[in-house]
């Protein structure tokens, strides 16, 4: 097992992985890259509302893998790959308990169609405004305002009326842009807004990073399918407690 230094050799280690190298950005942060047999291992503190530990590779290998880094990691970390890769892993290495899966969802393309409703990014003084929506349309985000790594919302306001659609740009990397915490107001939906604000987003995030990504539930085929209008493609993540599940 080989212990990597930077963003580089992880780019190279993991054939430059959006997955891999969103999680990279934990090396600034206390978070370490491990190498053996293809397979890598990169773990990130406080990344989305988990401290994660992501793993990539081929079967075998990142089972030895595991094996090997999961007495370096705290209790609080949890496993996260492809869904069949944690799988596999899971049932080969003890100290791991099956966890929930959810979608990758990234894009390196710009949106097609033009957006209907006006989209900007909010001021700080809006961002009250944002944790009330949150706190309305989805109060599980980890996204939030004033949350570290969470860098700025977008939104639509009803004319000149209250906002009722948000996204944010969150945890963001150099080279992966991370669209998060979207919502949109019981009132205000089937009318395109979450698209909207989601394509605002996206726009910017692949301006500036080259790539934009999300994760999203399993079970929620509505931005499923927005996400995937915006030229999104998806892909099934697993994941594993490390210790007991809690």
């Amino acid at each position: 097992m080989e212990e990597l230094a930077s963003l580089a050799d992880l780019a190279e280690a993991c054939y430059n992985d959006p997955h891999c190298m969103w999680a990279g950005q934990g090396l600034s942060a206390g978070g370490r890259i491990w190498v053996q047999g293809g397979a890598v291992a990169v773990s990130c503190p406080a990344l989305s509302g988990q401290d994660r530990l992501v793993i990539r590779g081929p079967h075998d290998a990142a089972i030895e893998l595991i094996r090997g880094v999961i007495p370096m990691v705290a209790g609080s970390y949890i496993l996260v790959g492809d869904a069949d890769l944690v799988t596999m892993v899971t049932a080969a290495v003890p100290g791991l308990a099956p966890r929930k899966q959810f979608g990758w969802m990234d894009t390196a393309i710009m949106p097609s169609n033009a957006r209907s409703h006006r989209v900007r990014w909010l001021c700080a003084e809006e961002w009250s405004e944002v944790a009330d929506l949150l706190g309305e349309a989805f109060p599980d985000s980890y996204a939030r305002p004033a949350v570290p790594g969470v860098h700025r919302w977008a939104g639509i306001r009803d004319g000149s009326g209250p906002l009722v659609a948000t996204a944010a740009d969150a945890w963001s990397t150099p080279t992966v842009g991370f669209l998060a915490g979207v919502a949109v107001s019981e009132s205000a939906r089937g009318e395109g807004r979450g698209r909207d604000v989601c394509h605002f987003v996206l726009e910017d995030l692949l301006a500036v990073y080259g790539r934009a990504s999300l994760m999203v539930h399993t079970w929620n085929t509505a931005a499923i399918r927005t996400y995937s209008g915006l030229g999104m493609s998806w892909r099934l993540l697993g994941s594993a407690w490390i210790g007991e599940p809690r």
